[in-house]
């Protein structure tokens, strides 16, 4: 099951896309702490997923990092960044790559560009304060998928 699917699957069975909610129903432990210049954090520690997050985030800033960090909890169960980050650079990319587009997946609404139609992502990050990394992941693929389909059904 693909990262789109599972979240698909999270939102379904549990009626929200809010991943604090989600963190709770998950038995999930999270913690708003001062973390410096560190968004977030999570780890696997004595069989419990736990992880905290900024608590000098704002509020879209905070959602998209419980989402991340949920991300990594779902995906990565077991991992945590101090493991990660004695890894190779490579594995470290992977895991934040798939985190963050379970973040966009969770958070962004496949409807969402219709509301700004004629706008860049750029406009939109700016507009909403959503971070451009979400709004690439979610919707670059998908207007890549759409122009490619386009291309090859020209008449």
């Amino acid at each position: 099951m693909g990262i789109k699917e599972k979240v698909n699957e999270l939102k379904r069975r549990y009626g929200t896309n809010d991943p604090f909610v989600l963190c709770k129903e998950l038995g999930i432990w999270f913690y708003i702490v001062p973390l410096g210049n560190v968004q977030g954090h999570y780890t696997y520690i004595k069989r419990k997923k736990v992880f905290f997050i900024n608590e000098n985030l704002n509020e879209v800033q905070r959602n998209f990092c419980c989402a991340h960090e949920l991300g990594h909890a779902i995906l990565h169960a077991k991992s945590n960044v101090y493991f990660n980050n004695s890894k190779t650079h490579l594995l470290q990319s992977k895991l934040e790559n798939e985190a963050d587009l379970f973040a966009s997946e969770l958070l962004l609404d496949d409807n969402l560009l219709q509301n700004y139609q004629g706008y860049s992502l750029e406009t939109i990050s700016i507009c909403t304060g959503i971070g451009i990394k979400y709004l690439k992941l979610k919707f670059y693929k998908w207007k890549l998928c759409l122009y490619s389909w386009a291309l090859w059904h020209q008449p």
